[in-house]
């Protein structure tokens, strides 16, 4: 099971990770905000770029916590030889 409490901690540490979430929350409270009136414009932001930044932020994060049990998994598949 994977240990969430160094989430926050994880998330912050590194800019590539904090950087697309600040993204996509100031670009959620522009159209949280009703500023935006055009709908091809609204559909841009959200689906162009509020959603692929949220994912790379969650797979990069998610990547960076399970590196240290992968890294180890991944000897245990070694041949002997080979380690």
């Amino acid at each position: 099971m994977l240990n969430l409490e160094n989430l926050w901690l994880t998330a912050t540490e590194h800019p590539w990770l904090w950087i697309p979430l600040s993204c996509a929350a100031l670009i959620s409270l522009v159209l949280w905000s009703g500023r935006i009136r055009q709908p091809s414009a609204i559909n841009l932001l959200a689906i162009g770029l509020v959603l692929p930044a949220i994912n790379v932020s969650l797979v990069a994060t998610s990547a960076l916590m399970v590196s240290n049990q992968l890294s180890l998994d991944v000897v245990t598949l070694l041949p002997l030889s080979a380690r």
